[in-house]
Formats: C-alpha cells, sequence, structure tokens
C-alpha cells in the first residue's frame, strides 16, 4: 500500500482533513514535548498537534501523524525538520493536491495529439481490452490492513499517565506513596479499555528505582506476568504485612474517633477498603455494599425532619451511595453530616 494512501486512510480514522495534515518518518525515542517544540519551530505550519503514532514495521522507529492550523497544499514545506546536531531531521509527507481535472487532461491530451499530427482513432487502435482479472490476494491484504488499522486506536490513544513510585524512603518529592499510588492504578487498571500487554506498559512507565527493579526481576522469572501480577509483587514488597482475612477485621473494628469528623472516619474506612481489595479478600463491586454498623462510633443519628425544623441554621455536607444499618433489619438513605 502506498504511503499516499496510507496517510489517507490515517487521517480518515482521526477525521482529520488530510490538507491540514502531515506525516513525519523516521522518528525515534523523542517525547511529544520536544517533538511539538521542533514543530512549533516551523511557522509556516502555524499552530500544529501531535494526533498519534504507529510503529514503522520496516525499523524501529514511528511515524507521527500532526495536525497542521495551515492547509499544507498551498505552500512550499520543507523536506525534513528537526534541529541540526540536535535531534532529527525528519522526512515530512503529505498529499499533494489533486488539481488536474478531466477537462485540462483531455485538452493537453488533444493538443498533444494535434502537434504529433494524430487524432483519438489514433489513440484508440493501439489499446488492448483491458482485462478484468482482479488480483484477490492484492484486495484481501489491503482488507485485512484497513482492518488492522481500525482495530489498533484502543490501545494506542492517549491516556493520562500515572504517578510515579519508586519505593525509596522517604518518598522524594514529585513522588507518591506506595498506598496513594496502588489505590489510583487499581482503578485505572479497570477503567482502560485496552490489551493487558498496554496496561503493563503504562504501569512500568511510572515506575523506577527499587520498584522498577522488582518488576524487571518479576518478568525474567515469569515472562507471561500480566498486570495483574506486577501489582501483586509490588503490594507484596511495599504493601501493608497483613493479610486480607486481618485487614477485614480491622475494618470490623474501626470505630469513629472522640472529636473526629465523620468524613475523616469514612476517608479512613475507604482506604482500609482499598487495602483489602488489593489483598484479595473483596470484589471491586462490592466494595460500596459493604454494611459498615453502628457498633460504638460516636456519631448521632438524626431524621431529616428533625434538621429541617430545627437545625438548617448549620451547613450540611452532602453525601451520597451511603446508607445507615441499625439494629433493626431496615436500612436509611444518609443524606450527609453536620460539620
Amino acid at each position: 500500500i502506498s504511503l499516499k494512501l496510507y496517510i489517507k486512510a490515517w487521517c480518515h480514522r482521526h477525521q482529520l482533513d488530510p490538507t491540514h495534515a502531515l506525516v513525519l518518518s523516521g522518528v525515534c525515542d523523542i517525547s511529544d514535548e520536544v517533538l511539538q517544540e521542533v514543530l512549533s519551530s516551523v511557522k509556516i505550519l502555524g499552530k500544529t498537534r501531535i494526533v498519534d503514532k504507529r510503529s514503522d514495521l520496516t525499523s524501529k522507529t514511528d511515524f507521527v501523524l500532526v495536525q497542521t492550523l495551515t492547509n499544507v497544499t498551498e505552500y512550499i514545506l520543507p523536506d525534513q525538520v528537526g534541529v541540526p546536531g540536535e535531534v532529527g531531521p525528519w522526512p515530512v509527507h503529505i498529499i499533494p493536491l489533486e488539481t488536474e481535472h478531466q477537462g485540462d487532461f483531455q485538452a493537453k491530451l488533444l493538443s498533444f495529439l494535434e502537434h504529433e499530427g494524430k487524432s483519438m482513432s489514433d489513440v484508440k487502435g493501439l489499446l488492448n481490452p483491458l482485462s478484468l482479472d482482479v488480483n484477490t490476494a492484492l484486495i484481501n491484504a489491503i482488507s485485512s490492513l484497513v482492518d488492522k488499522c481500525n482495530a489498533a486506536p484502543a490501545d494506542i490513544q492517549s491516556y493520562r499517565k500515572l504517578r510515579m513510585f519508586s519505593g525509596v524512603r522517604p518518598t522524594p518529592s514529585g513522588e507518591e506513596e506506595y498506598d496513594a499510588w496502588a489505590e489510583q492504578t487499581t482503578h485505572m487498571l479497570e477503567e482502560w479499555q485496552c490489551s493487558d500487554s498496554v496496561k503493563k506498559q503504562r504501569v512500568v512507565e511510572s515506575l523506577k528505582g527499587p520498584a522498577a527493579d522488582i518488576i524487571r526481576f518479576l518478568r525474567v522469572q515469569n515472562p507471561k506476568a500480566t498486570a495483574n501480577d506486577y501489582m501483586h509483587a509490588l503490594e507484596t514488597a511495599f504493601g501493608t504485612t497483613e493479610t486480607s482475612s486481618d485487614l477485614l477485621v480491622k475494618f470490623r473494628h474501626t470505630f469513629q474517633s472522640e472529636g473526629e469528623k465523620l468524613s475523616t472516619y469514612l476517608l479512613r474506612l475507604d482506604k482500609l477498603l482499598h487495602c483489602i481489595f488489593r489483598k484479595g479478600g473483596l470484589q471491586l463491586a462490592d466494595m460500596n455494599r459493604l454494611p459498615i454498623l453502628d457498633t460504638g462510633s460516636q456519631v448521632t443519628l438524626l431524621y431529616r425532619s428533625f434538621y429541617d425544623r430545627y437545625l438548617t441554621h448549620l451547613p450540611l455536607t452532602s453525601i451520597s451511595a451511603l446508607q445507615i444499618w441499625g439494629l433493626s433489619p431496615a436500612d436509611y438513605p444518609y443524606d450527609g453530616y453536620l460539620s
């Protein structure tokens, strides 16, 4: 398949106007920030945006699709872009504007024939009937390539990167403590709609130092390890030593301290729930349904009607999706708490 058709299909996939798009080839080991800075130095392009990247199967480099504010067919663009002696250069590819219409072609053809002393009938006599045989293998190959192009975007869409974690104590500036990092990562692994290999890559991108070493050793021992295996290995190294059963008992016996705000108390319970989940003692779907029994916490429950009648001068902080279970079999929706 020609590069022209490849660029055209790529632009169509991202709903881009080909006259406002270009492709860089041969890009390797360059961050988007550096690449964007190089593109900004080419003033003729105007404002640019990096849309997508794809690997070049013939080399260990990438193709980069760039959207431009300028109509690239109206100007003479440089053949390559880069910073001499620093990065690049990278070849620039665009789809040239097809300006020759059918009428223009016929006029030029007739002029040429007249100059040669020939006519259209002379041309027809030179032509043989075109064969209707079509290379089926070529059509199937192109169809397969188009299907792969349409199936690929789920794994290469832009995404919010995870925070950095190294496992070094005390926690360096710009990094997260393990519990906060693990909670965010566990949540994102459930949310990402992509293959497990991409999930593993994104987890590894957020690791360095001792944490990265642990995953590297795991990959040597088990090349087929999944993203969840990565998380279990990190949990073993940096997480709490308590088992899921111990944590569940601790959760059941975690009460509100005297003078502690209810919001702070609920936050402590939430952190315990996520620790239990990472230890495998609780399914994600059950985290919002685990009953909290009021067995001694310093909480005074009020009916909403009592608040509406006597306490409206106090601010009510709302909390959704929380229910209170008491000694009776009934449960009650929880509207919020008074500070």
